[in-house]
């Protein structure tokens, strides 16, 4: 007795470290939504692209940096004439002593080559080359601001598959929860039925109500099942695999405008953009300016800087250079206006944008106010049903009512539930909505 106690305990103690095991496993496999989000930004195309842009707006800075510094060129040439320049030195007498015969002397060759190296550098250029540094750190930004513009958009879209497919299981086990509930019933009146207590229109009342669940039932399981898809296509992971605790966060009406107009993205690039023609104005007025750069350059040439001399040489020539343009129709002033005519319309697209995203924060926040209020109401409501069908439950089973009465109140009863649920997820649908439009749908997710 005592070696079947002992083997009983050790069992029990096995089956407890298997089921902890297991139910450890499975808390661990559960993973958060902020998490699929990162995953499924790694596997979204457009997302990659908006880095790769970023990447390059920061490497073409890199590269107009370098324009300030000096710059290195190697050259080499080669030039045939078919005539050269015949120098004619007329004889010279010297009365009484000595005549100097004339002779032709040719200046330079048929066959000319010339090798250089020569260093340029910059010295001043009105602006332009620090402007056009400044211009593209700025598109970087702009590149920046796309990239957390995708972010956002893409949080939201798993954001909505998520409590998409949470609100349609959620339809699912209530229809499943009243079909066992329609199952219990349909028992009770065979019961009653094969006693002669009740009629045959009770059974196919209760049958029709069944099948019609159940209709509905196979619907929604192929919704869940293409929501599902969608959330995996989305992220890689399947909706079952995130915790279900996530909640959106919430912000006030002022507090979300507030922050969008401070941190929208698109409100930065509009920004950005306005610098952008800021500095275009400045670059465009610098090319007005005094241009000044420095030369230096080592030759290798036959002939050399002697054309005299038929032989290579070996020379070195160093000098600046300016330049100024002196008249040009007023092309500054056409080109100032067209930057301002740009400006203007920048400043409008903002605004616009302000005010289109305050109008439907507006609304989101009104509808967020009516469904906090319609939910009070149907929670109350409920528990009044759920009173309702109790009672309506045992007047059929006296006789009272009919079977279709206490069919109906049972449906209500499941109705409200689930219509319960469902406010409750259009509500958090509605947050992810308020910090999609304000820009921090993914940064400021919590669970």
């Amino acid at each position: 007795m005592k070696k079947k106690y002992l083997f009983g305990l050790v069992h029990l103690v096995l089956f407890f470290f298997l089921g902890t095991f297991v139910f450890s496993r499975q808390t661990v496999e559960k993973i958060s939504l902020t998490k699929a989000i990162e995953e499924g930004l790694n596997k979204n195309y457009e997302y990659l692209n908006t880095i790769l842009d970023e990447q390059s707006a920061a490497l073409q800075r890199q590269i107009s940096s370098k324009d300030k510094l000096f710059r290195i060129d190697f050259d080499a040439s080669y030039l045939y004439k078919s005539e050269t320049m015949i120098i004619g030195i007329p004889a010279v007498e010297i009365p009484g002593i000595y005549t100097v015969p004339g002779r032709e002397i040719e200046a330079g060759l048929h066959h000319s080559y010339d090798l250089n190296i020569g260093l340029t550098q910059p010295l001043f250029t009105g602006g332009i080359l620090s402007n056009s540094i400044k211009l593209n750190e700025v598109r970087q930004a702009i590149e920046a601001n796309q990239k957390i513009l995708k972010v956002n958009e893409f949080a939201g879209l798993i954001k909505s598959s998520y409590f998409q497919f949470h609100l349609l299981t959620q339809k699912k086990q209530s229809l499943q929860i009243l079909e066992k509930k329609l199952g219990l019933h349909r028992q009770r009146i065979e019961d009653l039925r094969n006693e002669g207590l009740v009629r045959k229109s009770d059974l196919l009342e209760t049958l029709s109500k069944i099948e019609e669940i159940q209709a509905n039932i196979s619907d929604i399981e192929q919704a869940i099942e293409s929501e599902r898809i969608h959330f995996h296509k989305l992220c890689g992971y399947y909706p079952e695999e995130i915790d279900a605790a996530y909640k959106e966060e919430s912000v006030n009406q002022n507090v979300a405008l507030s922050y969008f107009e401070e941190n929208h993205p698109v409100l930065k690039t509009l920004q950005n953009q306005a610098d952008i023609l800021a500095l275009q104005k400045k670059i465009n007025s610098g090319k007005y300016l005094p241009q000044i750069s420095g030369f230096a350059k080592l030759h290798y040439g036959k002939p050399g800087i002697d054309f005299f001399k038929k032989k290579w040489a070996l020379y070195f020539q160093g000098g600046i250079v300016l330049s100024l343009p002196v008249f040009e129709w007023n092309r500054l002033h056409g080109e100032k206006i067209l930057l301002d005519y740009q400006e203007q319309k920048l400043l409008n697209q903002k605004n616009k944008f302000i005010q289109d995203i305050a109008t439907s924060l507006e609304i989101l926040f009104a509808s967020l106010q009516k469904l906090e209020e319609k939910k009070a109401h149907i929670t109350q409501l409920l528990e009044y049903s759920k009173e309702d069908a109790d009672l309506k439950e045992a007047l059929y089973v006296e006789r009272q009512i009919p079977n279709v009465d206490y069919l109906e109140a049972l449906l209500t009863r499941e109705k409200n539930a689930l219509l319960l649920q469902e406010i409750q997820i259009q509500i958090e649908r509605i947050k992810v909505n308020i910090n999609t439009l304000i820009g921090k749908s993914k940064e400021d997710a919590h669970e």
